[in-house]
């Protein structure tokens, strides 16, 4: 079993690659549904306007079922050149920078934490989480939250409407008005910066907007999504004037506000931002030169999303120090769960047997009807029994100086001695293990020769138990 990370995103496919593979909430639900691994596999597919990728835990071929599935979902081929796929610490370090923001199209994006977390919950509602992959979450929120706590990686807006919107709220906190909820909004364009802007602006509280474009239909129904009213285009000049902030995210190649068309306001009431992110520009130059009009073009907003990107792309060696952090973090757990696994193995393997033997001697009180019941109940039994001892197991630090004896105990309490491996061969460096000096026998008798080769499991735990009463009453 292998960590990877494969799919798609804005650095390896274009946008109408990245769309046909876009899942929404209950098409990803659908897809784990669908989706057969291994038995041990587990999986977390995060899937947003720029990205859908699969954080998988399992074997090549649940590589292949992934992308298999995402096809299915897509009716589109596979984009062999257009996609990736990671694995081991390649895999774990892209998960843990996606979550940071450092993968993102825009450096820092605070925004892809919260869908990360939205993907690992939809996944855990559809039992595809388990241990590994849970751990891998927790610790990649982790080392999200110290990047964003402890660097600038985040500060500052980065989109063009988040500066058109951060510049709006300056011009209205200088005419000392600061809520947005109060000024009367317009919006020209129907388009995706448009309907971008509209978001901005419902997310910063804004109530009365208006909406107009060339094509009505347009309007409407990007006015129906936002709860905007609209106005026909050919008012549009009208409505500048009667707005307190207009956004032109027009597609003209030449000006749809005029100069000459715009009323002219009346002195006592303050001046109408206009903030043009139109390319080219579709606001007239000799627009900002009238008496009441105050406009904002893409070139300002460029110049203060370039201070702010380098602002934050000279963060990026803290934050990779941070996520490595987070990365060594997970692979030490890995190393831990790796050493602990035979030994759990052999717990669950020595208590099953007890478990079948038991059944076997006592077949012959219970009807033949009832066998199936009957394991089902036992396995189940058994599961809650060994369930607190493994997680507390799995919980022990992994630097402690007794974790390697404890491995070692584990390993020799439960697994099978020479007697019932019949005539199985026995790894000459298991049966010289002996505690290091500085934990010599009377501290950890199960590492001693006092615990024979060829006990039985029920032999050695009681030994085990009887050490331990002695032990504590010499104490």
């Amino acid at each position: 079993m292998t960590l990877y990370a494969l799919g798609l995103n804005h650095d390896t496919a274009p946008v109408q690659v990245r769309e046909s593979f876009a899942l929404k909430e209950q098409e990803t639900r659908d897809f784990y549904r669908q989706l057969s691994l291994s038995p041990e596999g587990e999986v977390v597919l995060v899937s947003t306007c720029n990205r859908t990728e699969a954080y998988l835990f399992g074997t090549p071929e649940d590589v292949k079922a992934v992308r298999k599935a995402l096809v299915v979902r897509a009716g589109e081929s596979w984009p062999g050149d257009g996609s990736f796929c990671y694995q081991d610490e390649e895999a774990i370090r892209h998960v843990i920078e996606v979550s940071s923001g450092l993968r993102s199209q825009v450096l820092g994006d605070a925004q892809i934490l919260a869908q990360v977390k939205d993907a690992y919950r939809l996944a855990v509602e559809e039992d595809r989480v388990h241990s590994y992959m849970h751990r891998l979450m927790h610790v990649t929120f982790r080392t999200a939250k110290r990047v964003m706590n402890e660097t600038a990686l985040a500060d500052g807006i980065v989109s063009v409407s988040g500066a058109a919107i951060a510049a709006a709220r300056l011009h209205f906190e200088q005419d000392g008005l600061q809520l947005f909820e109060d000024q009367r909004m317009l919006v020209l364009g129907a388009g995706e910066m448009a309907a971008l802007a509209l978001e901005a602006l419902r997310s910063h509280g804004a109530t009365d907007i208006r909406i107009t474009n060339r094509t009505e239909a347009n309007a409407r129904q990007l006015a129906k999504k936002h709860g905007a009213r609209t106005i026909s285009w050919e008012e549009r000049h009208a409505a500048i004037a009667a707005s307190d902030l207009v956004i032109v995210a027009t597609g003209a190649p030449r000006p749809t506000v005029v100069a000459d068309e715009l009323p002219r306001p009346r002195p006592a009431s303050g001046s109408r931002l206009m903030i043009d992110i139109a390319v080219p520009r579709n606001v007239e130059e000799q627009v900002g030169a009238l008496p009441g009009y105050r406009v904002i073009d893409l070139d300002a907003i460029d110049e203060r999303l370039a201070h702010v990107e380098a602002r934050r792309k000279a963060e990026l060696p803290a934050a990779r120090e941070i996520c490595e952090d987070g990365l060594q973090e997970y692979v030490t757990w890995i190393f831990h769960q790796q050493a602990l696994q035979p030994a759990i193995n052999a717990i669950r393997n020595t208590f099953d047997s007890i478990r079948r033997q038991e059944i076997e001697r006592h077949a012959h009180r219970f009807a033949e009807t009832d066998a199936d019941e009957l394991d089902h109940l036992t396995r189940s039994i058994l599961q809650k029994l060994l369930a607190i001892p493994v997680v507390r197991l799995k919980n022990v630090d992994p630097d402690s100086i007794d974790y390697v004896h404890g491995i070692r105990l584990l390993e020799a309490l439960f697994s099978k001695s020479s007697r019932e491996t019949d005539g199985e061969s026995v790894d000459p460096r298991v049966a010289a293990r002996k505690p290091s000096s500085m934990h010599p026998p009377s501290a950890c008798p199960f590492g001693s020769d006092e615990m024979q080769a060829d006990q039985s499991p029920e032999q050695k735990l009681a030994e085990m138990f009887r050490q331990f009463a002695a032990e504590k009453e010499q104490e």
